[in-house]
């Protein structure tokens, strides 16, 4: 280490403890974790992160606490991480690799709030408010969140799928989204500005602005006038349109990027204004199944440019992804149906703090992943018996959901029910399974359920096929694409030298979005970072844009005007360095620090 390395290592090495002294006098000793066994669920997500730049798990209790807290950073001037409900697939709100700089993980589970705005139309939500929570809170109302599937029942958050541009299986609704947002920009100079874009009148001084946000002291009755707005207007307009050659949505799209919305974690959110919408009356869901590509690519296109209302959702399942579901997710499936968000939220941090200790004793990964397939062998099937025929007799398969005596509350041109949409659905899909190949089976309410919890609960059946099979296969590369609007290609055919170092393929998606969820098991001496770019560069050929809806993260690059967007939010480079493949420097230094400046401090 050069002599300039190790005074700053040393500086920092003295930094700490007075650091740790501070947060603590905020938030109490308790919620300033140090232990590495204390911080494993907060820094290790969806994929394997190694770093040992942590220095601290900070838990604030209140959002005033939290602006105590980053400020206490932005004056030593350690990078922030923060984290809301770490339910994220790529990676994007945990530390990875190394750092310049000391690193404190904040998390945000302890701020939890929903203040209900103009008859319920709208809403703010503070950063550890769930969707499963909204879902809650607004079905007495009649009403509900952006999104009521998939990512609610793992228990996300409403601010993180803002912060990442998360999409989701409704049809209508397009990427979370808002204009309306109160957030901690860090400046030039190194400090934090408060800034206030949810159109509540909250009060000129920061603390006091926080203090009236959490307790919902505000006038909830606001005027309409706004300009800004609090969803996507403009989806359900782009997703009809079948025929651009350009996808309906990705995290790349500089149209989706405004302040908080695809932030991730480049500036400190407080709260975001949202749109809630009436919940139907009367829904009705029908499973699609054929051998056929061309029955759902034309069933897909003839619906979206016809009189017909977009669906409530038109989930995609090829019948690999069905089988090994049926096998491998009947524990998921049962905890689904049965437990709510709170509690399935728990079990995966549990799992993370297992997993933490299985390493540290030497004991297999798999042993968890073991012992609930074994018990699994003893739960309900994953689908009613009916359902089950269907699913394994054919190689496609499509959940499409109608609702009938709603206004959607997006705007008014969009596509407002009258009453009418199931049975025209229905009459729509009975002639065109009468043209095409294919079987129809209308759902009873929980059948219903089931195929939806069996969708929701797929990717975990896969993640523990792989787990369980590693004799077998190599790595697994999970890919999150958007396809062009236009595209025939859904059905992939990998050219032969990629096939040839594929031992299975796993796709499902969003399908009237051409969102589509690609997973590769790759042969055991196949290089995944070799297969992964020629892979991408085949994706480039095709048009195709990713990620599609689980942001950048870790795993994928942030393109020119995603990568610029987030310079401007974040000018120092103290938030979440890293993101999307970008420089971890401060200031956005392009060189990499040659010596590691915290092996002292970390040994």
């Amino acid at each position: 280490m050069t002599p300039n390395a190790r005074e700053m290592s040393e500086s920092r090495h003295e930094q700490i403890p007075r650091l740790l002294t501070e947060l603590a006098a905020v938030v109490g000793t308790t919620n300033v974790l140090t232990k590495p066994s204390q911080q494993q669920s907060y820094v290790q997500g969806a994929i394997e992160a190694v770093t040992d730049a942590t220095v601290a798990v900070v838990i604030p209790h209140s959002l005033v606490a939290l602006w105590r807290v980053i400020n206490i950073c932005a004056a030593a001037d350690v990078i922030i991480i923060a984290q809301a409900a770490n339910t994220g697939l790529t990676g994007g709100s945990t530390p990875n690799g190394d750092y310049d700089r000391s690193l404190i993980v904040i998390s945000m589970q302890l701020l939890g709030g929903v203040h209900l705005l103009n008859d319920a139309a709208e809403l703010v939500a503070l950063p550890a408010a769930t969707l499963q929570q909204l879902e809650s809170i607004l079905a007495p109302l009649g009403r509900e969140p952006h999104s009521v599937l998939g990512s609610s029942c793992v228990g996300a958050s409403v601010i993180g799928g803002i912060c990442n541009s998360s999409g989701g299986m409704l049809v209508q609704r397009g990427p979370a989204y808002t204009e309306m947002a109160l957030f901690a920009k860090r400046n030039t100079s190194g400090q934090f500005e408060l800034i206030n874009h949810l159109g509540v009148d909250l009060g000129t001084r920061s603390e006091e602005m926080l203090e009236t946000l959490q307790a919902g002291t505000f006038n909830e009755n606001l005027n309409s006038t706004n300009s800004k707005a609090c969803t996507n207007y403009h989806y359900q307009h782009e997703v009809r349109d079948c025929e651009a050659g350009t996808p309906a949505r990705f995290n790349n799209d500089p149209n989706g990027l405004y302040e908080a919305s695809g932030s991730a974690g480049k500036v400190i959110v407080f709260a975001v204004r949202v749109a809630t919408f009436a919940k139907p009356k009367n829904e009705q869901t029908f499973y699609i199944s054929t051998n056929d590509a061309d029955t759902l690519t034309t069933l897909r296109k003839q619906w979206l440019k016809s009189e017909l209302k977009l669906p409530v959702l038109a989930e995609y399942m090829h019948k690999d992804y069905n089988d090994i579901t049926m096998h491998y997710g009947r524990d998921t499936c049962l905890s689904m149906r049965k437990l709510p968000a709170s509690k399935i939220g728990s079990l995966y941090r549990l799992q993370a703090k297992i997993g933490y200790y299985l390493d540290k004793w030497h004991l297999p990964k798999t042993l968890p992943d073991w012992i609930l397939q074994l018990t699994s062998k003893f739960m309900p099937l994953s689908l009613p018996a009916i359902l089950t025929t269907q699913a394994c007799s054919y190689k496609y398969h499509l959940i499409i959901k109608v609702a009938d005596g709603f206004d959607n509350g997006i705007n008014k041109n969009s596509d407002k029910n009258d009453g009418n949409n199931i049975a025209a659905a229905q009459n729509f899909l009975q002639n065109h399974l009468q043209q095409y190949q294919g079987a129809l089976h209308i759902c009873t309410e929980l059948e219903s359920q089931s195929l939806l919890v069996f969708r929701s609960a797929a990717t975990a059946a896969m993640f523990r096929y792989h787990n369980l099979n590693q004799d077998k296969f190599g790595e697994l590369l999970s890919t999150d694409i958007a396809l062009p609007r236009n595209a025939v290609d859904w059905d992939e055919t990998l050219p032969e030298h990629l096939q040839e170092q594929v031992s299975k393929t796993f796709y499902l998606g969003h399908f009237f979005c051409y969102v589509m969820h690609q997973d590769y098991l790759l042969k055991p001496k196949t290089n995944a970072k070799q297969f992964k770019d020629e892979l991408l560069v085949f994706y480039d050929q095709r048009h195709i844009e990713y990620p599609a809806e689980h942001n950048v993260g870790h795993v994928y690059p942030a393109k020119t005007e995603l990568h610029y967007f987030y310079k401007k939010l974040d000018p120092t480079n103290s938030l979440n360095p890293g993101i999307g493949q970008t420089e971890k420097w401060k200031n956005w230094q392009s060189s990499p620090i040659k010596e590691k400046l915290n092996d002292e401090l970390y040994g």
